[in-house]
């Protein structure tokens, strides 16, 4: 069974949950929608839900397509808006150079993995709509730094990807097939409008390299497949 994503919850998946006053009636719920749920995690939701009330806004967001932690809905799925991001002056690699991710486009070319790690040329097929965030600082080993969102993933390879918020002491790949390693992570309290792409086809895990570095970018229903 799939584990519960409480930022991925339908307007309908929220007044269930909401129904549920116990820890039982939250696990039997779980049980029900095809969910694993440990009772230390159904405590936890319980507790949340004790400090939070179902506003007629947030109901009408999920209702029109966007779930109650600013999330996009389809075919009953839902996926972050903006899961990870960057600062629209971050470089993406390019065949040939390096482009702002500010300005690239959908049908762009940029630098991305196979499933087997192997560098290839992917597409851009999708470009999100810049948002305000607050930015984090991610310093290097090497001396770059990143200026991303707390959820940006950090790529070392299939099996191995890390949160920034997560990340210091972590290892990254850098483009060439070194690894880097994350000395520093800052919250600065600062918010700036960031931006993320979509490479490749709807079910791709798609890595871009931010300054040399890979960032695992925006991905949809699916993984890559080895």
């Amino acid at each position: 069974m799939d584990k519960v994503d409480k930022n991925g919850l339908t307007k309908n998946m929220i007044e269930k949950v909401m129904q549920c006053k116990t820890v039982d009636d939250l696990l039997k719920l779980a049980e029900a929608e095809g969910c694993e749920m440990t009772r230390e995690e159904a405590e936890a939701y319980i507790a949340e839900l004790a400090d939070f009330e179902l506003e007629e806004e947030v109901l009408e967001r999920a209702a029109g397509g966007s779930c109650y932690t600013n999330m996009t809905c389809d075919d009953n799925e839902c996926n972050p808006a903006h899961p990870h991001c960057f600062t629209g002056d971050s470089e993406v690699a390019v065949p040939g150079g390096m482009k702002h991710i500010k300005d690239l486009q959908v049908g762009d070319k940029v630098i991305t993995l196979d499933a087997k790690g192997n560098a290839i040329v992917g597409e851009i097929t999708e470009v999100l709509p810049p948002q305000e965030e607050e930015i984090v600082e991610v310093l290097f080993s090497d001396g770059t730094l990143w200026r991303a969102t707390a959820s940006q993933t950090l790529y070392l390879d299939h099996e191995r990807q890390y949160m920034v918020k997560d990340a210091k002491g972590k290892e990254a790949l850098l483009r060439g097939g070194r690894n880097v390693t994350v000395t520093d992570v800052k919250f600065t309290g600062r918010r700036e409008m960031v931006y993320d792409v979509l490479v490749g086809e709807e079910d791709d895990e798609d890595v871009i390299f931010v300054a040399g570095i890979a960032a695992e970018g925006y991905f949809t229903k699916g993984e890559r497949g080895l």
